[in-house]
């Protein structure tokens, strides 16, 4: 029979602490971070900052690249004008002169050209009404003008359009035939207008107008062949219709004697004959 000696108090507390000091290892060992995390961290934190590196990178070098060819770059896409078309009926225009007034804006290369400036250059020319200039990639340039069309003489050296736009050629010489207007430059626009009431009326009955004249005090006179007709101020297309009336009864058999025909009166008028 085997007796057990009871352990005494001084071992029982030994082995307490030893028990105490195991599991206090054992927790501080369990609260350790698994190392495995760091490294899967410190990996993609790296891997990001290479490829931000490496796409800084390829950025600077295209941008070097660019800016390396941009200077031939341009200077092929950038060319001198080598084609002008200018699109115009030129009735009175000339085209050497147009090339002339172009000529000083070509020195410059296709995206330099000031169209703009061309254009008001073109339309100072007289008979220039209108102008559109156009690039047209690489190397021409394409100009449309529209033409003024005269309509009758200004006074004695300049012409006027059939809206009253009033220019100066170089030379009206060559424009004799028209008929001549005259009035104030400020009153173009109105002698226009009814230079064209008088045509209208007046065309059926085989008559064109070839002056008119609007004077400094507002009277109204024109002169039809070798006849002149005084309107007056007032009521000019009553009197008008009392010309016409006038003419078929009694003037146009004897058109050829007639000096002069007033319509100034309020329901009548007077005839001038021609003296033998």
């Amino acid at each position: 029979m085997l007796l057990k000696r009871k352990p005494t108090q001084s071992e029982r507390s030994g082995s307490q602490v030893a028990v105490s000091r195991v599991d206090s290892v054992q927790v501080r060992r369990r609260r350790q971070p698994p190392s495995s995390g760091r490294v899967r961290t410190f990996l993609s934190t790296h891997s990001r900052t290479g490829w931000q590196i490496a796409r800084m990178t390829t950025g600077v070098v295209f941008l070097g690249a660019v800016l390396w060819v941009w200077p031939s770059l341009m200077n092929w896409l950038n060319r001198p004008i080598a084609r002008v078309e200018i699109h115009a009926g030129f009735e009175s225009l000339n085209r050497v002169k147009v090339e002339a007034e172009l000529e000083p804006f070509l020195v410059n290369r296709f995206f330099h050209l000031d169209l703009e400036a061309m254009r008001q250059a073109l339309l100072q020319m007289p008979w220039v009404r209108e102008a559109s200039l156009r690039r047209r990639w690489p190397d021409r340039l394409e100009v449309s003008l529209q033409e003024r069309q005269a309509v009758a003489r200004w006074k004695q050296d300049k012409l006027i359009t059939g809206e009253g736009v009033v220019f100066a050629p170089a030379s009206v010489s060559e424009f004799k035939s028209l008929p001549l207007l005259s009035g104030s430059d400020d009153e173009a626009l109105e002698v226009m207008q009814q230079y064209l009431s008088i045509s209208q009326l007046l065309r059926p009955m085989g008559l064109s107008v070839s002056e008119l004249q609007l004077g400094s005090a507002g009277s109204w006179r024109f002169k039809v062949d070798h006849v002149t007709v005084y309107l007056g101020r007032d009521r000019r297309m009553e009197r008008l219709q009392r010309f016409v009336r006038l003419y078929h009864a009694r003037l146009d058999s004897r058109w050829n004697e007639v000096e002069r025909v007033d319509m100034r009166y309020l329901n009548g008028a007077s005839v001038a004959w021609q003296q033998n």
